[in-house]
């Protein structure tokens, strides 16, 4: 699965179906690049989710609509629905643990 960016126009297509995880992340933040890199290493072990980037520069817009106050945030999305929320860098473990808590219940 290749990692999608998302905007104020495709947002809302993106997380509606499946399991996705939604990184919302800043250019100058240092905790979101180092982020990324655990989920660029991690994607390729994740086939059954979709991962998808929001860059809260070019759109504060959905960030104050999806109540991001800080980054790295990292929300879950099954079929639309939110259904887990972080704050801060997640490893890699803690995102396998929350997909196997949410992912097929």
């Amino acid at each position: 699965m290749a990692i999608q960016n998302a905007n104020q126009a495709n947002f809302k297509e993106l997380v509606s179906e499946g399991f996705v995880l939604v990184d919302f992340w800043g250019t100058t933040c240092g905790p979101c690049k180092a982020f990324s890199r655990i989920l660029e290493n991690t994607a390729a072990e994740l086939p059954m989710m979709d991962i998808v980037k929001v860059n809260v520069d070019d759109n504060p817009e959905l960030a104050e609509e999806y109540d991001v106050v800080a980054v790295p945030t990292v929300q879950f999305y099954k079929d639309g629905a939110m259904v887990y929320d972080h704050v801060g860098v997640m490893q890699a473990n803690e995102i396998k643990r929350v997909i196997s808590e949410y992912l097929y219940s």
